[in-house]
């Protein structure tokens, strides 16, 4: 059974964002607003993300949470 890659549409010289492990504030810069208004944005997905085993304070998303993330929001 093969993993179905996460694809998108990228211009010329432009790369995927690696799926890793980022810390809140380092996403907040990719998608270049501030902390405070990247946690409003991905708090309205909170049910979804406990599943994860998020919470408010949680500062580090593991990639399984960037993963979904970037489904909701799309990539930076």
């Amino acid at each position: 059974m093969k993993k179905k890659q996460h694809q998108g549409i990228y211009f010329e010289g432009e790369s995927p964002i690696k799926l890793k492990a980022y810390y809140k504030y380092e996403l907040a810069a990719l998608y270049n607003v501030c902390t405070k208004t990247f946690s409003s944005w991905i708090h309205t997905y909170l049910e979804e993300l406990q599943q994860f085993g998020y919470k408010k304070s949680t500062k580090l998303l593991r990639p399984e949470v960037v993963r979904f993330l970037f489904e909701r929001l799309g990539e930076p």
